[in-house]
């Protein structure tokens, strides 16, 4: 919204659209009568810039709002509010100000940072300067409902009072108590609208309007509640033909949303990161006009994208200038360091799948490769339904210490090791799978998601898929084999989508299809649907395989099936995989090719 503070606003509660059908029925009447006063009107000050070939407005929106061309009799007939009036009348017109109110006026363009907006600027604007009885100062922004002359009461004022040395937002009128909805209350700048206007700007506050329109001296309207989207503000734009929105970088989604409503074949996205107002203030004017001629993106309906979309267009060339850090994402391992080479780190957004036939080793390996990780501050979630919390932690903690702990000659040493592991495993969160029991899959991916949010985890580890399937049906008694296929596609969804919208990285365990013990896996014998592996982004098997040498012994190998990123694959006995039994620890040979 606005920089200010912070006084409770009307316009932030509903407003009044009773009127709707009345103002509708009017606005298609022909509009009659010209603006009062002397003004130069917008297409006569447009023609003072060459640098664009449009005519520019920006607007200030509220509810129950008839065209913006309405004719000033029939858009002023309603008597002033008294508090408005009051304010009004005791104000000082922009032209009249001298000795201490002008001294006074200038403190405060200084602390609103509109230093560098003209006197003509403000005065087109009709803004004007308060005193209160208890000598504050304060800028009144007047909104109009229709052209007007100056010298009229405006139906909705914006003050923004100097109270010590902090600045104080109020609106007017008040909102009323006796009424869910509030009447429509004007827009900032809609009295220097006229028929011929074709082109408008809109932006989320009156600093950024005025700054524009020092800039270019087009036509100007700024929305009233800033950023946030509300229908009953649209008559105002519909027959403007060309509609560009200048919104700060943060609120570009909002920028969106109105485009969506207002037709996004007419509506222009602003690209400049800078607000308008700092551009004046640094006397960047040319660069305002530039941005308007030169910077802008035609908006599209919802769900197309282009590379003339700004954010699109970004994120294609950061990833790009950032592709080394990219790769290596949140860290990389170092008890397993050959995984550098060919999967280059653990990345946020993505999905890896481990497989292995039953007692091939998923789990010791599964828990001294994410220990590489979390003792170097990466927030893990470690979540087992197959093996106990304890079993899982007592394994981490001999991989640690890499000596057989349990052992009698290491007995001292236990409480000295469980101290360190203690402080080096404070990024390690452990899910209690007891307190999952008979619970369905949507309650624990959502579990797993809130710890995700709140905790700030960004590796969440899960042995295995099928366990918590199981562990899911059994709080449904009449659920079949086909629901265990469904739920399973379900449940990779769900981490699917964890992982891209939290941009955390997320590893699987998934049990393979029942195979010859001298088949080779592949990604065809993962278990459940196809699903699991199309969702992957990278795909490990654990092998195991008759030594030729001696054939009452196995060999294991790590196969890299998929790397969707890297694109480095592993698909032959290149990485072997040496377990030492007393450590709990695998070694991982690399063989040349």
């Amino acid at each position: 919204m606005d920089d200010y503070t912070i006084l409770p606003s009307p316009d932030e509660a509903p407003f009044d659209h009773s009127d709707d059908e009345y103002f509708t029925g009017r606005r298609r009447r022909q509009r009659k009568g010209q603006r009062a006063g002397k003004a130069v009107s917008a297409s006569e000050s447009m023609n003072q810039i060459a640098d664009f070939d449009f005519r520019l407005s920006v607007v200030y929106f509220s509810s129950d709002a008839p065209s913006p061309r309405l004719d000033p009799s029939e858009a002023m007939s309603a008597p002033p509010d008294p508090d408005i009036k009051r304010y009004w009348d005791n104000s000082l017109d922009i032209t009249d100000l001298s000795g201490h109110d002008f001294t006074i006026f200038k403190q405060l363009q200084g602390m609103l940072g509109i230093e560098n907006i003209s006197f003509e600027t403000l005065s087109r604007f009709n803004v004007r300067v308060h005193t209160d009885t208890y000598g504050q100062p304060a800028i009144l922004f007047p909104r109009y409902r229709g052209m007007t002359s100056r010298l009229r009461i405006p139906i909705g004022l914006k003050l923004i009072r100097k109270v010590g040395d902090r600045m104080e937002k109020e609106n007017y009128p008040l909102p009323d108590e006796t009424s869910v909805r509030q009447k429509f209350s004007g827009v900032f700048g809609l009295h220097m609208a006229t028929l011929s206007d074709r082109s408008v700007v809109i932006t989320t506050n009156e600093r950024d309007a005025l700054a524009i329109y020092e800039a270019t001296k087009a036509l100007v309207f700024a929305l009233p509640h800033g950023e946030l989207m509300d229908p009953l503000l649209l008559p105002y734009l519909e027959e403007f033909d060309k509609i560009y929105l200048w919104f700060p970088i943060q609120h570009v989604s909002y920028a969106k949303d109105w485009g969506s409503a207002l037709n996004t074949q007419k509506c222009l996205l602003v690209k400049n990161e800078e607000r308008p107002i700092e551009l004046v203030r640094n006397g960047d004017h040319r660069l305002i006009r530039n941005s308007l001629s030169n910077s802008v993106v035609r908006m599209r309906e919802r769900g197309f994208r282009s590379m003339t979309d700004l954010d699109m267009r970004e994120g294609i060339r950061s990833d790009l200038l950032n592709s080394t850090n990219r790769v290596v994402g949140f860290g990389q391992w170092k008890r397993f360091a050959v995984l550098n080479k060919y999967l280059g780190g653990l990345r946020p957004g993505e999905m890896t799948v481990l497989t292995g036939g039953t007692g091939n080793g998923k789990t010791t390996f599964l828990c001294e490769y994410s220990l590489d990780l979390f003792t170097q501050g990466i927030r893990t979630l470690f979540c087992s339904f197959e093996m106990p919390e304890k079993k899982i932690l007592h394994w981490m903690l001999v991989q640690y210490a890499g000596l057989p702990l349990h052992r009698v000659e290491y007995n001292n040493s236990i409480n000295s090791w469980l101290d360190r592991f203690e402080r080096s495993s404070s990024a390690l969160t452990m899910l209690d799978s007891e307190e999952f029991m008979e619970k369905s899959i949507n309650e624990i991916a959502r579990a797993i998601r809130i710890h995700v949010e709140n905790s700030g985890i960004q590796h969440v580890v899960i042995d295995n898929l099928q366990f918590l399937i199981n562990q899911g049906m059994m709080a449904d008694e009449k659920s079949s084999g086909l629901d265990r296929f469904h739920l399973q596609d379900r449940f990779v969804g769900y981490m699917r989508q964890l992982a891209t919208q939290s941009q955390i990285h997320i590893t699987l365990v998934v049990h393979p299809r029942k195979t010859d013990g001298d088949t080779e896996i592949d990604v065809q014998h993962f278990g459940g649907s196809a699903r699991v592996t199309q969702e992957a982004d990278n795909v490990m098997a654990i092998q195991r395989k008759r030594d030729d040498r001696d054939r009452s012994k196995f060999r294991k190998f790590l196969y890299i099936l998929k790397n969707r990123y890297y694109g480095r694959r592993v698909e032959s006995d290149q990485l072997e995989m040496v377990f030492n039994p007393s450590t709990y620890s695998h070694t991982i040979v690399e063989f040349p090719k």
